[in-house]
Formats: structure tokens, C-alpha cells, sequence
């Protein structure tokens, strides 16, 4: 069965594209722009021989202004299953004038009247994600509100391109509506792509060798510098922008290094992709040809959705077309949550990620502004430094294109003085409380963010910078590591693992579980398979909380008691076992490794910093300076004295050491449903007086205003 659609605003074509390869019939299409609608007709309407299709074979393609074609004229008579196409975003951008004003803002109304006049089935549009927020979220109600009088029920997922088989970070939201006659009113569970990713070395292998008049060559802007822009081969590129002068480079690049937060160099050779290149990356397929100029070609390839999205989100409209019973694939019960505003832009884990990174880089520059030259002061730009910077170009908005070079971005101004103030205050303070850090002579320093799986292995570090007294990273003077906390307190996030020993893992195999913990977190992993089998999502499980939550609770604090606590009268080895588990597992929680703990509160405009100087190594004196405010280091806990379930919770349990309480919350980490979803938020509600903790405000000290 061949569906029949009507697209708007469809630039070269990347999402029509993608419908059409899955079989769907695009009847007519529209654009304002000439070279984009060549481009169009020409892989549209033409064969691989260059002659033209048979008329009836063709796409109508209307290139003008949409406001002045009369949409009653369009195909007058024709039943259309599908209207699809992408409403200029450039007023939407997170980077761009976020005016809920803005007159390229309305051009989406021609899209709903379109949906108005032919009524189809299932309705597609694609935006940037700044349509979420802008006006304070009014742009975005307003348009899913539209939609909806007109009698369909809207999905709006925000997605990440690279998850789909595209080369290519790219947040996008996709907009799904669906007759309510069709869908009873269940909104449609857009489904999670693949975690495996197609990189640049696979997308861009087969290309001809690069000519460098398919490459902008114009300046770099000091916007373009504000950041890092090139990604190796091994990974995938950053977001496509539509303007030629942002492209990102070259994997060929040797990339770019920070002078400063927001302050870039390049290292070595570079150039931007070519448009070609960039082609590749969207997913359009070899050897297209683009109509018009070089910055045309750019515009219309980054303009564009990538055809392997667009074949994705053809895959499930084609399932919505073609399926009796919608119900497994819909949300009847929650609607709304198909629509809620996206959880990236809340996500505590990106946020917690960007403090890491601007915390690296104020110290760097920090130190780099008090006697550490370049060559005595590296970041070590690894895969973990990369995902840093990548979290905090994502809470930044950087990740969108943006029209004027000239235009500052609101948005963005917002935030990162949040990030950066928060840093700046810390690495003045851990300057000050560091003599060594003031004596960079025949010093060498490398500051590296940490991975996640150090967690795992005990070291909660975040950033860690290590100084050594040789060129060649020998010869260890001091390692001194920072824990980076976002607007929460928690000193650590442990997942359930696969395997149900927690102890094995907590303790690096030192202890292992009882046989009567592991039958029973056996039978709550069945349970939850069970559940995965009926449900999609933790929301949807009603008992989760009787059934999961608590068993699992009162399991932990049971081992636990059988590790770390003794019956009075216990012989030694006994006591001596306990007192080893009760050490390990406070490791585990807070570190092997001594650090600062950075928190920043933004409803106290102000950073919280805690020394953790379990081992002795934090604020040491160096040759003839010391700190008079060092802390002693602080003793750690021998003997767990009592766990429980933290009364009236069925989530919490609590552990009281000697000097120390803690408390560790399950809950789900991942919204479907899953036995390594669910994780434990482990806070500190007690400590030793000796951990005294520091308020910095942002904007006092040492009289910075900034």
C-alpha cells in the first residue's frame, strides 16, 4: 500500500527523503528556496540516468513563499495519509534571538492550516529543541494545543540523531500527531535507538579526496572560537549547522585547545568539512548533487534532517498506518508525558558534567594566570575530557546553529555564568589552599577529567590533577582531585548491577553476599523481567514500590548487617572483619582518594566546598610555604553501629557509623524498565566536625564582581 503525503518547508528534501525510501509517495512538496527545491526535483524527479520520471511519478514541487499560495488548491480532492515537514526553526534556536515574536515563529500556523484543510492520519514536523522553552515554554504549548483542537493526539520526543544510525550529535524534537480516532487519545512511545553509532571513520570512508573548493574558507569568528569544533574519527561529529562558517572541522584537524572557558586555539593543521562531507554525515546519499553556490549547499545540507532519522520516524509512522492494534505503542494513560519538556534540559547527570568541565578549564586558567606557562601546564583531552565539554556545550545551547554572527545569545549568557562563576570562586580557593599550586618551578602539571568507571572502583573523583617533577610524567609530587556536585549534595549514585553480590563490587572482591541475599535479589530480577515483559516504562508500575523498591531495601540493610555488624562476645577475626567491611564500604561510598567536594547552588548564588582529607594528602606544605587553615586529615569509620530502613520509606535505608550517617534512596534510573535501571542516591546526613565546609560566593572574592 503506497501512502500518500504532503510536505512543507521541505528544503532539499532530507526528510522526505527518508519517507520515501520506505515506500511513501510524497505528492507535493514546498520551499522558499530555489536551490533547494532544484536540489529536490532533481533527486526527487529524475533517474540514476539523468532522464526524467514519468509525470505521474513525480513530486509536485512548489518553490515560493507559503504564505501566499492558497493551501485550498493544493491537490484539491486527494486523500492524504501524511503531512510532514520541518517549520522554519531559526527563531526557535537556543542560539539564536528567542523571541516568542519572532515572524519566522508563525510560519508553522500555514502548517496547521494545511493539517486543517486535508486532515490527514498522522501529521510529522521536526524542530530544534529551543522550541521547548522558548517564551518560557507559551510557543510550545501553543503549537501542541493547536494541533490538538484539530482533533490529534501529539507525541513530541526529543531524540539524538546519532542513536539512529546518523554520524552526528543532533538533538532534535519530532513532533508526532495521530488522528484520535486512530489512537483513542494514547500518544505515540517514539522508540530508543540503537547505542551502537555509525562514526565519522564509517561515514566518511568511501568519499573521493577532498577538494578544497568544496571547503569554506572563510574566517573563524571569535564565536566559532568559543569552543572546541572537531571530533576524531572515532566518534561522531558535532551538530551540522546550516551556516557555512560553523561547521565543525576536519577529523583530519589536530583540533583545538583551550585558552580559557569559551576560548579556543588551534593545534596544528585544520580545515572545516567540506560540504561533501557534511553531506555524508547527514546521510544523503553519495554522490548527490546540490543546486546553487558553496554557502548554499551548506545551508541546505545542515537545514535538513538527516535521511536515516527521517527513515526512522517513516518506519513508525508506516507501523501507525498499518497497524490494527496501536495499543502496545501508545501511552493511553499518561499522554502527556509523550509531550513533556525534554528531560536533557533538566538532566542533573549534563549539568553535573558541565560543572566538571568548567572546573577544569577555570583551573587551568587559574593556574595558567599565576605562573604555570604551557609547557609546564596540559589537559589531558581524552574521551572523558571530551564528554565533559561535550555536556557543557549541550547545557550551553551551543549545540544549535545560529543565523547572525552578531547576535549574542541570551540563553547562553544565562547559564554559563552560572558554570563559570561557580568554577572561578573554587580555583581561586583550591589555589590558595594548595601551596604547591603557587610554586610552579620545575613543576609539571596535568589536569584530566576523570571516567565514570573510577567510580565504580571506589575513586569518586571528578577532576584530578596530577604534578610531577619531570617533563616526562614520571616522578609524582602531588595528586589532588576534585569531586564536582551540581545543585545536590550526594556523594555517590551505585547502580544494581547484573550481578546481584553488591559486596563483590563494592569492595573490589574483598567480601562477597550471603547465599540468602543472592536467592533473593534473583527472584526481584525475575520479577523485574516480568515487568519488562508487560510494561515499557518504571511510571507505568503501580506496586513497583511494594514489589522492587522495598524488597530490595531490606535486603541490602539485612547484608549489611551481616558484614559489618558483630554479635557482643564475637571473637576477634570476626571483629577484625567487620571492622575491614565497614572501612571498604566507606571507601567505596566516599573515595579512596583524598578531594575537594565543589558544590554549586545556584539559589545561593554561591559554591560549597568540603575537604575531604581522609589520607592526609590535601593542603601539605611545599618546600618553605604552608597552609595555616589545613584540615587534619580524618579518621575513618571502624565500626558500623546500627542500618534500617529510614522509617515511613519503603526507598531508604540508613547507615550509621561511628562519626558518619548516611542515607542511600532507590530509585530508577532510567525511565524503562530494566534490572540495572535502578540506583541508590547516597547522601551524607551526619560528619566529623573536622569536615568543615567553605561558602563561596560568586561574587565576593578577592573582590571579583564578574
Amino acid at each position: 500500500m503506497c501512502f500518500k503525503v504532503i510536505s512543507m518547508f521541505s528544503g532539499a528534501g532530507g526528510l522526505d527523503m527518508g519517507f520515501h525510501n520506505e515506500g511513501f509517495r510524497i505528492l507535493w512538496a514546498n520551499d522558499f528556496a530555489k536551490d533547494a527545491c532544484d536540489t529536490y526535483d532533481k533527486w526527487a524527479n529524475y533517474n540514476k540516468d539523468g532522464s526524467r520520471k514519468k509525470e505521474e511519478d513525480c513530486t509536485i514541487i512548489e518553490c515560493g513563499d507559503i504564505s501566499k499560495i492558497d493551501l485550498n488548491t493544493v491537490l484539491p480532492g486527494d486523500s492524504i495519509d501524511v503531512v510532514l515537514g520541518g517549520f522554519p526553526c531559526q527563531g526557535f534556536s537556543l542560539a539564536g534571538p528567542r523571541q516568542v515574536d519572532d515572524s519566522r515563529n508563525v510560519l508553522y500556523r500555514h502548517f496547521v492550516e494545511m493539517v486543517k484543510i486535508k486532515q490527514p492520519k498522522v501529521i510529522v514536523a521536526e524542530n530544534v529543541i529551543g522550541i521547548k522553552t522558548l517564551g518560557d515554554g507559551a510557543v510550545f504549548e501553543k503549537i501542541i494545543e493547536d494541533f490538538s483542537d484539530l482533533g490529534y493526539t501529539m507525541a513530541a520526543p526529543t531524540v539524538n540523531a546519532k542513536d539512529y544510525g546518523v554520524p552526528q550529535d543532533r538533538m532534535r524534537v519530532v513532533f508526532i500527531g495521530i488522528k484520535n480516532e486512530i489512537c483513542k487519545g494514547g500518544a505515540y512511545i517514539f522508540p530508543k535507538g540503537d547505542p551502537k553509532v555509525v562514526t565519522l571513520k564509517e561515514a566518511l570512508k568511501d568519499l573521493e579526496p577532498v577538494n578544497m573548493d568544496d571547503v569554506c574558507q572563510a574566517a573563524f569568528s571569535s564565536r566559532y572560537m568559543s569552543r572546541n569544533r572537531q571530533r576524531d574519527y572515532d566518534q561522531v561529529s558535532f551538530t551540522i549547522p546550516a551556516m557555512a562558517k560553523q561547521v565543525p572541522l576536519s577529523p583530519d584537524s589536530d583540533g583545538m585547545a583551550p585558552e580559557a572557558i569559551d576560548k579556543f586555539k588551534f593545534v596544528g593543521k585544520y580545515r572545516r568539512l567540506s560540504y561533501k562531507e557534511a553531506a555524508a554525515i547527514q546521510t544523503f546519499p553519495p554522490n548527490m548533487e546540490f543546486c546553487g553556490d558553496l554557502d548554499s549547499k551548506y545551508k541546505q545540507i545542515g537545514n535538513a534532517v538527516p535521511v536515516k532519522l527521517a527513515e526512522r520516524i517513516a518506519v513508525e509512522v508506516k507501523r501507525i498506518l498499518t497497524t490494527e492494534d496501536l495499543s502496545p505503542f501508545l501511552n493511553i494513560e499518561n499522554p502527556e508525558k509523550e509531550i513533556m519538556v525534554d528531560v536533557r534540559m533538566t538532566d542533573n547527570t549534563i549539568r553535573g558534567k558541565a560543572f566538571e568541565y568548567a572546573t577544569l578549564v577555570e583551573l587551568y586558567h587559574e593556574l595558567a594566570e599565576n605562573g604555570w606557562n604551557d609547557k609546564k601546564l596540559t589537559i589531558t583531552m581524552d574521551k572523558n575530557y571530551k564528554n565533559i565539554e561535550r555536556a557543557y556545550q549541550v547545557v550551553q545551547g551551543s549545540d544549535e546553529e545560529f543565523e547572525e554572527d552578531e547576535v549574542e545569545p541570551i540563553y547562553i549568557e544565562t547559564v554559563e555564568n552560572n558554570y563559570i562563576h561557580a568554577a572561578r570562586v573554587a580555583a581561586k580557593y583550591l589555589r590558595k589552599m594548595e601551596p604547591i599550586l603557587s610554586s610552579s618551578d620545575k613543576l609539571y602539571g596535568v589536569l584530566q577529567a576523570m571516567p565514570d568507571s573510577a567510580g565504580v572502583k571506589g575513586d569518586v573523583r571528578d577532576v584530578d590533577f596530577i604534578i610531577y617533577k619531570d617533563e616526562e610524567q614520571k616522578d609524582i609530587v602531588r595528586d589532588i582531585g576534585i569531586s564536582c556536585k551540581n545543585n545536590h549534595e550526594a556523594v555517590k549514585h551505585p547502580r544494581i548491577t547484573e550481578d546481584p553480590d553488591f559486596a563483590k563490587t563494592w569492595t573490589a572482591g574483598k567480601f562477597s553476599c550471603g547465599e540468602e541475599f543472592i536467592k533473593g535479589m534473583e527472584k526481584i530480577f525475575e520479577k523485574i523481567d516480568a515487568y519488562a515483559q508487560q510494561y515499557t516504562r518504571w511510571s507505568e508500575v503501580e506496586e513497583k514500590m511494594d514489589t522492587i523498591y522495598y524488597p530490595i531495601v531490606q535486603l541490602f540493610v539485612d547484608e549489611i548487617k551481616r558484614l559489618g555488624i558483630v554479635e557482643k562476645g564475637a571473637d576477634k577475626a570476626a571483629c577484625e572483619q567487620a571492622e575491614q567491611f565497614t572501612k571498604t564500604i566507606f571507601e567505596y561510598m566516599f573515595g579512596t582518594q583524598d578531594f575537594y567536594k565543589f558544590i554549586k547552588d545556584d539559589s545561593m548564588e554561591a559554591t560549597k566546598v568540603y575537604p575531604y582529607n581522609m589520607h592526609g594528602s590535601l593542603m601539605q606544605p611545599y618546600k618553605n610555604q604552608k597552609n595555616n587553615q589545613a584540615v587534619k586529615p580524618i579518621t575513618l569509620p571502624e565500626e558500623i553501629v546500627e542500618v534500617r530502613v529510614k522509617p515511613k520509606s519503603k526507598t531508604t535505608l540508613e547507615i550509621y557509623f561511628d562519626q558518619w550517617i548516611i542515607t542511600m534512596r532507590l530509585h530508577n534510573a532510567d525511565t524503562k524498565i530494566g534490572r540495572t535501571s535502578l540506583k541508590f542516591d547516597v547522601q551524607i546526613k551526619a560528619q566529623p566536625r573536622k569536615v568543615m565546609g567553605t561558602i563561596l560566593p560568586w561574587n565576593k572574592l578577592d573582590g571579583d564582581k564578574s
